[in-house]
């Protein structure tokens, strides 16, 4: 296959525009935000929201990336399919790159009026952990003839996809990525404490998580409250959503409102889980959380549920997996790393290690700009 770097192959065109619900804060969104970024100068690109364009838009248009949003009404709404191709028409797309399922069902349809479009379908993740409805199962077997390329974001979310009515000859995997950047120095470690009102000698758990029921912060938060009588620790949750009021009277109920922190979303995540001892996942449902990645790769230990394609990117050398919705197993692994430092910084630099090895924005970005080539071909 001849690549011609300027964006085709042998003469062909490439042009992508990528569709996703919104670029509001969240883990897809900052991947599509990142790739975008990262492949623009090679491959044209553009962005498609089928609601509205969301925060992180902004951070697009200042690179002269063309965003637009559909503004989508409530209900399946087929002509937002013809919405969508006219998006496409505008930028000249030769590829539509469908993120999570409504997006890729709205880019099948699209094709009725870009026939000559190819589609590449990625899902990176679900909404909960009930096993394949009917009703998808019978239009995957209609959809699944239309991607060039079909992707998940891990094993596990491929073989539920294949149980959903696409091909397992068809669904491949690329994971998520980060960009690993440098280890927090122990200063600004101290200044977050300080900043918090948290002494040295106390355990900060950290989560980065929107606040919704498929995070089951319920369970992390009762997880911690059981070791409050035991030791100096606090919870640090990062992020917002619709659970917030509901998750704060759940921690006055078990009186630990002043163990645990609500600090809303914040562009600072990152650099706030980084600076904790500990991170803890407890979705009943996960693709692969860049949430996890970025803990891994900042050398914290992590406990995390072991659900969805979490034990692909964590093992035993570097956290601790528990059962979903079991508080009692997160006091047990919160317990153990509390009062074993030692353990908590061998499996924190091997979490480092094996993000740099195997899970960088790097290695993703490429995967996907070769799909791209290839797709066109």
């Amino acid at each position: 296959m001849k690549v011609d770097f300027h964006g085709g192959i042998e003469g062909r065109p490439v042009r992508v525009l990528q569709v996703a619900l919104s670029l509001n804060p969240g883990g897809t969104e900052r991947l599509i935000v990142e790739m975008v970024k990262r492949l623009k100068s090679e491959i044209p690109m553009a962005v498609c929201c089928l609601d509205e364009e969301g925060t992180w838009a902004d951070e697009l248009k200042e690179q002269d990336v063309i965003v637009t949003a559909l503004h989508r009404a409530a209900g399946f709404r087929p002509s937002l399919g013809r919405g969508l191709a006219r998006v496409a028409a505008r930028h000249r797309a030769t590829i539509i790159h469908c993120h999570h399922y409504s997006p890729f069902v709205y880019g099948c349809i699209a094709c009725i009026w870009r026939p000559r479009c190819r589609v590449i379908f990625t899902e990176h993740g679900r909404l909960d952990d009930a096993p394949p409805s009917i009703k998808r199962k019978i239009v995957n077997r209609l959809l699944r003839q239309v991607p060039r390329r079909v992707f998940a974001v891990s094993r596990d979310l491929g073989r539920h996809m294949i149980a959903e009515g696409f091909s397992g000859a068809g669904v491949d995997v690329i994971y998520n990525g980060i960009d690993v950047g440098p280890l927090p120095a122990h200063c600004e470690r101290t200044a977050v404490r300080s900043a918090l009102g948290l002494d040295e000698n106390v355990l900060v758990v950290g989560t980065v998580a929107r606040l919704d029921p498929v995070k089951d912060l319920g369970t992390l938060i009762r997880g911690v409250a059981a070791l409050v009588p035991e030791m100096p620790i606090a919870l640090l949750v990062i992020g917002d959503g619709s659970e917030k009021h509901d998750l704060q009277e759940l921690a006055a109920t078990l009186g630990v409102s002043s163990h645990v922190h609500f600090l809303g979303h914040r562009s600072d995540a990152r650099s706030l889980l980084a600076r904790c001892d500990v991170s803890a996942n407890t979705s009943i449902s996960e693709g692969i959380s860049l949430t996890i990645l970025e803990a891994m790769g900042a050398g914290l230990p992590i406990v995390a549920n072991e659900v969805g394609g979490t034990p692909e990117i964590l093992d035993t050398t570097c956290g601790l997996l528990v059962p979903a919705r079991d508080a009692g197993r997160v006091t047990e692994a919160l317990r153990a790393l509390a009062v074993a430092p030692a353990a908590r910084h061998l499996l924190g630099a091997a979490a480092r290690q094996r993000v740099e090895a195997r899970f960088t924005l790097d290695r993703m970005v490429r995967e996907y700009r070769d799909a791209y080539y290839r797709a066109a071909a």
